[in-house]
């Protein structure tokens, strides 16, 4: 073999282990966490009926068992950070092919006008598929109270947190993802539908 020929070989040899070992360091390389704060202790969620916006009554989270949702506290005359939020949970939803084990919830802390139609109307500006739950003020309270979520005031006038929960398919909140985490969302959809 000439001299040549010897050293293409070992060329190529030393190209193959090298890409070999490189996707090798890859593969066994940790993921990193999601951008989401995890719950040390997850908390169920279950036994909180609402009323989505067909008018129908639902568990928020025995009717999604199974599936991975996310969960959202808002009102549809909120003039900045729940059309902020829900653009956000369309481009995460979409970004990740629209999947059908993820569902996306907004739960309206303004009962008295966010009526079943008013909520179908104004989540499916964002994408057909979200779900908008209402349901009586003591409904909603105990829903809130159960995710953590804050709200007070009146009409167009109410603040809230905005933060959206992450429930597994068992019904446990397992994480919650802030103003500055949901910008990562998007990104770590793939990794918590597998995780969760």
């Amino acid at each position: 073999m000439s001299k040549s020929l010897k050293f293409l070989s070992l060329a190529v040899l030393f190209v193959a282990a090298a890409i070999g070992a490189y996707a090798l360091g890859e593969y066994l390389r940790p993921k990193p966490a999601p951008a989401g704060t995890a719950l040390d202790n997850p908390v169920a969620v279950t036994g909180l009926e609402l009323v989505d916006q067909h008018g129908t009554t639902v568990d928020l989270a025995a009717d999604y068992d199974g599936d991975v949702t996310l969960v959202f506290f808002g009102y549809t005359r909120c003039p900045d950070v729940c059309p902020f939020t829900m653009a956000r949970l369309e481009q995460a939803y979409v970004d990740a092919g629209e999947p059908d084990d993820l569902n996306v919830v907004m739960v309206s802390v303004d009962p008295g006008f966010d009526t079943p139609d008013v909520m179908g109307r104004y989540v499916e500006r964002f994408h057909a598929d979200f779900i908008g739950l209402t349901g009586s003020t003591s409904q909603v309270a105990t829903a809130a109270r159960a995710f953590f979520a804050g709200y007070s005031g009146i009409g167009a006038a109410i603040t809230h947190t905005d933060a959206v929960a992450v429930v597994d398919r068992d019904g446990m909140l397992r994480y919650v993802y802030t103003t500055d985490a949901m910008l990562s969302l998007g990104a770590d959809l793939p990794g918590l539908l597998k995780r969760l």
